[in-house]
């Protein structure tokens, strides 16, 4: 029987990479997203390759629905990637923006997507993991976790937060059988690029490791 990997907050980038790495093990995909039309496109492309694909759509903003879909599949997969974060662009750049001009709902949205969201997958899927005795729960970090921008801050948090997780649960989820871990990407990754594809072999790497070698964190500059 196939193994399945669930990407929660799948994009074209880092996302759709790591679901092609896998997917090329032999792992079912299923990718979880807001955007239906991305969602589409990525699971074409990996469909086009052979993979099997299942589309979820879930908005990482609503921490109710985030339960209710990862508490459906945790007891069936073998690999959880939490791969969401806001990031906003203007004309093909990355935009960044005073904390003083941020609005608080902007503020509150991000801070749900960046932090919040991967809390409330982590809640709903170790339960079941533990039961099991087995899996990987992987988490895409960033550089500004500990070299944060003042300007991106709430991504800078939201970052710190996911590293924070990784390393907070990485001896306890050990000994359950569990390999917790991230990825901290210390620059920017285009879609479709051989970064997103190295960022993708990390991502494999933690996954595949021996117990014995397990590492809670791996680095991407």
């Amino acid at each position: 029987m196939s193994k399945t990997i669930l990407i929660v907050g799948a994009g074209p980038g880092i996302g759709l990479a790591t679901a092609k790495r896998f997917a090329r093990e032999d792992f079912r995909v299923v990718l979880a997203a807001r955007n239906a039309d991305k969602l589409k496109g990525m699971s074409d492309a990996l469909s086009g390759q052979g993979a099997e694909v299942v589309e979820e759509i879930v908005d990482l903003r609503d921490a109710a629905a985030v339960d209710a879909l990862v508490s459906r599949y945790a007891p069936d997969i073998d690999v959880l990637h939490y791969n969401a974060g806001v990031l906003r662009y203007s004309e093909g750049q990355l935009r960044t923006d005073p904390l003083g001009d941020l609005a608080v709902d902007t503020i509150e949205d991000d801070v749900a997507v960046n932090v919040t969201g991967a809390l409330a997958v982590l809640r709903a899927a170790l339960p079941a993991f533990y039961d099991r005795g087995s899996g990987s729960i992987l988490l895409t970090g960033g550089g500004l976790a500990t070299t944060p921008h003042p300007d991106l801050l709430t991504l800078s948090v939201g970052k710190a937060g996911i590293r924070a997780m990784a390393q907070g649960l990485f001896e306890v989820s050990r000994g359950h059988g569990v390999h917790v871990g991230v990825v901290t990407v210390a620059k920017l990754v285009s879609p479709a690029s051989a970064e997103a594809d190295e960022v993708a072999d990390l991502f494999w790497g933690l996954h595949a490791q021996p117990k014995a070698e397990w590492a809670w964190e791996e680095l991407y500059s």
